[in-house]
Order: structure tokens, then C-alpha cells, then sequence
């Protein structure tokens, strides 16, 4: 119906399901052509929600794809809730719900490898694994209480070994699937690499190296990072958020002191802190400090300004 009223077909008849069809996107009330475009309709239920979709493709463009939108949602559309063409496919019963969680990773995706995962998890191989050690499950489940509610019947001998041997693959299955998670979850969300030291060991200008861009300001005066500062950068398929924190010390100014706190609240929270210490100068009280602070935080002890004596 809206296509109908905004939609002048390069061609006589109606549209019929998953072919493209050239025209034009027209105003109805100014006459006004807007764009070039493709349509194309995809009846039900061979749509991504099982429902009548009709797709404009048009050319790119903010400006451009914002009067198109403003022009079908006058005529009788709304625009869609964040995710709902994905809420739609799930209660339609296209995919299952950890297909329709792997749809946002597979747009968030960072690195192939995060991808890639996002789109197996979202062409349903994690659920293939989770329902086959419920399955398992359900079949041990299913000769217990058959053997409880029939024992005299002709169900037969309960098998142990049989029950036994399903709960056994069950739970070697889900250990399988628990085992990955860490692995899953680093290339999902990133590992978080937390730089930490006292004022001027280099924290910034090690960030600015391994981004190989100029970042974070770096001066030879103490306390020049005052917020967090944090960039992701690929290393070997893996996202790696690189935190460049401020100086920990103790300090009478109220912003420099506020960073301070922000860093101490971050580092419980990183995978890994890359522990800054200036080689020139000797491992002093504030060092001291700062390795206590870091708790049971993984830690890998770096020493900088090599090139100082």
C-alpha cells in the first residue's frame, strides 16, 4: 500500500515476490522525484521476520535516506524499535534467541575473527551444540521417570550405564562450551590492556606507539594525563582496548587527583596491566605503591626509557 502511493514502477503490473524492480521514489503531494531506487518485495514467509517485507534501496547518503524515510513514515509507516526486525524473526520463529544475540556482535564485530565467530554463532552452531547435550539430557531424564512411574511395566531394565554414559557426554559437552567461553568472550568484546605507573614513565607515549599515531599528549612535565584514555587496536585478529591511565601518585590537585581515582577503579576491571617503570630512575616508594594497588590484577612488568642511563 505505501510503495503504491510513492513508488512509479519503470513497468506495467504489480510486483511480484524476491525480484527487483527499477523506478523512481515520487512525493505524492509535490510530485517531487527523490532518487533512483531498486524495490523489492519478499512475501511471507521468505522475509528475514516471516512477514511481507517490502525493501528501497537507494543511493547513499544522510540527507538523502532521511527524506525517503520521512516521506514513507508520512504516508503510513513508523520507523522500527532498535533491533525489532530481529525481535520479529525470533518470535516468528526464524532463529532462536542466541541466533538473534549473535546478530548485534555480528554489526559490533571488530577483528575477522570476531566475525566470524558472531556469524557462525549466528547461523546457529552454538545453539546445534547446546540442544544436542539437552537432548542427551532429556533422554537420560526420560528413562528415569519412566522407570519410576512403570517398574512393573514392560519398559525394561533401567540402564545405568546407558544414563550414565548420556549425562556423562552431556557434561563433556557443556565443560566444551563453559572451556571457550574466555577465548569467545576476548574476541567478542576485546581484552582490556591497562597501562599503569607514576607520572612520567611513558605511559602515552607507549599508547602512541602502538597505535602508531600521536593519541595521547606527551610532555616531560608530570601529570599530564588526567582522564582515560582508550583506543582499540587489532593485534593478530584479537581487539585489544589499550587504556592509557593517569600517573598514580599522590597530589593536591582535584583533577589530577580524580584521575588518579578513575584509574584505581579500572584496574580491577582490566584482563591484562602492562606495569610502566621509568629505568633510569630507581624503583622508588611510589612504585611500591602502585604494585600493591594492582592486587591480583595479571601484571607484566615493562621497563622504559631504555635509551636513559
Amino acid at each position: 500500500k505505501i510503495a503504491s502511493e510513492i513508488f512509479s514502477i519503470k513497468r506495467d503490473g504489480g510486483l511480484e515476490s524476491h525480484r527487483f524492480y527499477y523506478g523512481e521514489i515520487v512525493d505524492p503531494r509535490s510530485g517531487l522525484i527523490l532518487d533512483e531506487v531498486l524495490v523489492v518485495l519478499m512475501v511471507a514467509p521468505r522475509s528475514y521476520t516471516r512477514e511481507d517485507v517490502l525493501e528501497i534501496q537507494c543511493h547513499g547518503g544522510y540527507l538523502l535516506l532521511q527524506r525517503i524515510l520521512d516521506l514513507v513514515v508520512s504516508v503510513g509507516a513508523r520507523t522500527a524499535d532498535p533491533g525489532e526486525f530481529t525481535k520479529r524473526a525470533f518470535i516468528n520463529g526464524r532463529i532462536d534467541l542466541v541466533q538473534a544475540e549473535a546478530v548485534i556482535d555480528v554489526i559490533r564485530s571488530k577483528t575477522d575473527a570476531a566475525l566470524t565467530m558472531a556469524q557462525h554463532q549466528r547461523e546457529g552452531a552454538l545453539s546445534r551444540r547446546i540442544y544436542a547435550a539437552r537432548e542427551k539430557l532429556l533422554h537420560a531424564l526420560a528413562l528415569l521417570e519412566a522407570h519410576i512411574d512403570f517398574p512393573e511395566d514392560e519398559v525394561g531394565a533401567m540402564s545405568a550405564d546407558e544414563i550414565k554414559s548420556l549425562v556423562q557426554n552431556a557434561f563433556l559437552e557443556i565443560g566444551s562450551l563453559l572451556a571457550g567461553y574466555n577465548e569467545g568472550k576476548a574476541l567478542k568484546d576485546g581484552v582490556a590492556v591497562l597501562i599503569a605507573g607514576k607520572p612520567n614513565v611513558g605511559k602515552s607515549s607507549l599508547l602512541n606507539t602502538l597505535l602508531q599515531e600521536k593519541r595521547a599528549i606527551v610532555t616531560s612535565v608530570p601529570g599530564t594525563t588526567r582522564d582515560i584514555i582508550e583506543e582499540v587496536i587489532n593485534i593478530g585478529g584479537l581487539p585489544v582496548r589499550v587504556i592509557d591511565t593517569a600517573g598514580v601518585r599522590h597530589t593536591d590537585d582535584i583533577v589530577e587527583r580524580e584521575g588518579v581515582l578513575i584509574t584505581l577503579e579500572r584496574i580491577p576491571q582490566a584482563d591484562l596491566v602492562i606495569f610502566l617503570l621509568d629505568g633510569s630512575r630507581p624503583f622508588d616508594i611510589e612504585d611500591s605503591m602502585i604494585f600493591s594497588l594492582l592486587g591480583h590484577a595479571v601484571t607484566i612488568p615493562v621497563v622504559n626509557k631504555s635509551d636513559l642511563p
